[in-house]
């Protein structure tokens, strides 16, 4: 399964036609992806029949969310629910870097059959293998848990995310491991000689010259798909 991140309808057009498996639509990419508009996501999921995981991120100082954010977060929800997205993509810490429990268990509440994608804050936390434990008392709301190991580049992270990854296989209560930060067309071949994964998360690395401004390519998709599809 490859999710490509998807910004307008022209990109969700072209995730489609190149072979993406299904799209994380966000907006303000420059700040490391917040909440779509209504018109951006009701346009895209017009555009293409990808499932669409929808964004839910009211702003970019950090994952860490007073009751105003939590507000919003629950408005958008409902409109997540409205324009017929798959699921939402969702993260939150506390100002003592764990996992906002509080919150999560009022998105899992408020999501309703919705997917649910926990995101890259995990990576924010002051202990990651405890907020891994914490996530995956969690695993039958969680779908999929967006993760570059607790690195920059998951590429630096192979044996924690190959352990995660087989806990996920032992327990079929567990969610997903979607690995995601460094996937690259150049590099997922050693992903999979260490990894022998399904599920992998790209932004830039689908695009021209890597750059989201940029279209996303064919041959980036192809070479991808071709890697996480190797027999």
């Amino acid at each position: 399964m490859l999710e490509v991140i998807v910004q307008n309808p022209r990109d969700a057009y072209l995730a489609e036609k190149f072979g993406a498996n299904r799209m994380e639509v966000v907006s303000a990419i420059s700040e490391g992806g917040l909440t779509p508009s209504y018109g951006a996501i009701k346009e895209i999921v017009r555009a293409s029949k990808l499932p669409a995981m929808m964004m839910i991120r009211p702003h970019s100082f950090s994952f860490v969310y007073d009751e105003a954010a939590r507000m919003v977060m629950e408005r958008d929800i409902e409109l997540a629910k409205e324009v017929g997205v798959t699921g939402i993509v969702y993260g939150g810490i506390t100002a003592e870097g764990t996992i906002d429990q509080e919150l999560l268990e009022k998105v899992i509440d408020w999501k309703g059959a919705l997917e649910l994608t926990f995101h890259r804050a995990l990576e924010a936390t002051k202990d990651i293998e405890a907020s891994y434990q914490v996530l995956r008392t969690y695993g039958k709301d969680i779908n999929q848990l967006l993760t570059s190991g607790g690195t920059d580049s998951a590429l630096d992270s192979l044996t924690r995310l190959k352990t995660w990854i087989e806990d996920s296989k032992q327990n079929p209560d567990s969610f997903q491991i979607l690995v995601g930060s460094g996937v690259k067309p150049e590099n997922i071949a050693t992903f999979q000689a260490t990894l022998n994964h399904t599920d992998y998360h790209v932004g830039s690395a689908a695009r021209e010259a890597s750059d989201f401004s940029k279209d996303i390519l064919e041959e980036k998709i192809v070479t991808l798909q071709q890697e996480i599809n190797r027999d």
